[in-house]
């Protein structure tokens, strides 16, 4: 590909603009995420700005594997075991109740949409994003408990919502539905991803505990995402599940792994890089947005306002109503539960249930591949 110069000032000027947003957001103390999107959008809209290409492969298979590594390897497996009754509720059964949820009210508010577009809509959204919903809570002094709870659903339920996605997108290119086909690939894909994940985990910690060089143990992490994803994906299981699997292992297993020396010297790394790549990610996001709109003829500003508001309306009730029913009615239920957690506050589960910023591993790369962008650099 060929940059003339007027492409490499365009290059130089976004790159300016992204860095420009990251000193800005601060300052107006606005979350760096909500500000690189509206800054994209912005960008996108002025004249002589290119169209840039996100292809979903970049987003699943280039930017999401170290993403979740990290929330995985920095989420402490002692309290995800206490806590993974009601995150296995919130990150498979939230997941799906949000989706069916939002499938009704886009088929039944959008004209000519069909129930398996509806049902990819619901899954496009259904998953949460731990980044900002953590930060504000540590932030605030919430408890440890509920963070746990946030991050371990916000973990799992992404594994739950691209498969889902996968069997939504397959209706829909086909023309029909097979409920014990779903629910087979939905099976193969928890049982593959976390096989694969502990695999890879355990042969990546038997690699790094015959080491003792910083750099190449670094390095060797950095990649361990996709040592588990692009196998798990290769036969049909779950990518997501299949790394946070790893980095969930990983991390327990670092103290024996690791020095002090390598460790500090992989925080830095990992924080610098993870905030690089979400930097991008929103802006680039964002810049597609004026190209999606343009897609998006026939159809005014007015409705498209309306089908967003009733869309977020069906998020935000579900999870408002179903969070206390999950947390709440198997404690009912089963006097086993009781025992086992006698206090639980109901502020903890009006806390989870504001939570509930989406996720860029679902919604990124759809928006990607619905609306595909080609760069015009070089033309």
């Amino acid at each position: 590909m060929h940059f003339d110069t007027q492409d490499q000032l365009v290059l130089v000027a976004l790159l300016v603009a992204v860095a420009g947003l990251l000193v800005a957001a601060p300052v107006f103390r606005v979350p760096y995420p909500i500000f690189l999107v509206l800054g994209g959008l912005a960008m996108g809209f002025v004249p002589g700005v290119p169209s840039l290409e996100l292809p979903p492969e970049v987003v699943l298979v280039a930017v999401l594997p170290p993403l979740l590594y990290l929330s995985a390897f920095f989420t402490s497996l002692h309290e995800l075991r206490a806590n993974a009754r009601q995150v296995g509720l919130l990150s498979v059964g939230l997941v799906v109740a949000t989706m069916c949820v939002v499938a009704v009210v886009a088929h039944e508010a959008i004209d000519d949409l069909s129930w398996s577009a509806a049902f990819v809509l619901g899954a496009i959204v259904s998953p949460t994003d731990p980044i900002a919903a953590t930060a504000i809570a540590r932030r605030l002094g919430v408890p440890r408990r509920i963070v746990t709870v946030i991050e371990g659903e916000s973990l799992v339920n992404d594994g739950t919502a691209l498969v889902l996605y996968r069997v939504g997108v397959t209706a829909v290119v086909a023309g029909s539905f097979s409920f014990w086909d779903a629910s087979w690939r939905f099976a193969w894909s928890i049982v593959g991803g976390i096989a694969v994940g502990l695999v890879v985990g355990f042969l990546v910690a038997e690699l790094r505990r015959r080491l003792d060089n910083p750099p190449v143990e670094v390095t060797i992490a950095l990649m361990t995402g996709y040592f588990a994803f692009i196998p798990a994906n290769a036969i049909e299981a779950s990518g997501v599940l299949a790394v946070v699997t790893a980095g969930i292992y990983l991390g327990w297993r670092t103290p024996e792994l690791t020095s002090v020396q390598t460790r500090l010297q992989g925080t830095a790394v990992w924080e610098i890089l993870t905030f690089i790549i979400n930097a991008l990610l929103f802006a680039l996001v964002g810049l597609q947005l004026s190209r999606i709109l343009d897609e998006l003829t026939g159809v005014s500003a007015g409705e498209l306002a309306r089908y967003a508001l009733l869309v977020i309306a069906g998020v935000v009730a579900t999870r408002i109503v179903c969070v206390p029913i999950f947390t709440y009615v198997p404690r009912w239920v089963s006097r086993r539960v009781r025992e086992q957690d006698p206090d639980l506050p109901l502020s903890h589960s009006i806390v989870i249930s504001s939570s509930s910023s989406r996720s860029a591993s679902s919604w990124a790369p759809s928006l990607c591949r619905a609306f595909p962008c080609r760069s015009s650099f070089g033309h």
